[in-house]
């Protein structure tokens, strides 16, 4: 599980830099953004840090064994990654649906599996 939890940080940690440093870089490299409107190069900015914010919280959990920090850093993730699969429900393409669970859906759910996991005791 800490393999896991440190893998998807990075993940989501690196996209929220990129978000931080290159927002307009990101803006246009990500598919389908540009059809959401104009470039807001501050939200963007505020979002990556978000996305900091929870990777960071990720590998805090998996090192310290903290499961109230994995649960505030699933609480963004797992908001947003719900909200791309309830977009889903109103049409796409089978490959941009493709796309979404396994680039959102999945990196922003797997945390959750620390806390459903029953914890190792250590003797």
């Amino acid at each position: 599980m800490r393999t896991l939890l440190i893998l998807i940080g990075f993940y989501q940690s690196a996209n929220g830099i990129f978000m931080l440093a290159a927002p307009t870089l990101w803006y246009g490299s990500i598919p389908d953004v540009t059809e959401t409107g104009p470039a807001n190069l501050h939200f963007i900015r505020d979002i990556g840090l978000a996305f900091i914010a929870a990777g960071f919280g990720l590998f805090i959990g998996a090192f310290k064994h903290d499961r109230r920090v994995i649960l505030i850093a699933c609480i963004f993730l797992g908001g947003h990654a719900l909200l791309h699969l309830a977009e889903l429900l109103h049409g796409t393409s089978p490959m941009d649906a493709l796309r979404d669970v396994i680039l959102i859906a999945l990196p922003g759910l797997l945390p959750l599996a620390a806390l459903i996991t029953p914890e190792r005791r250590t003797a």
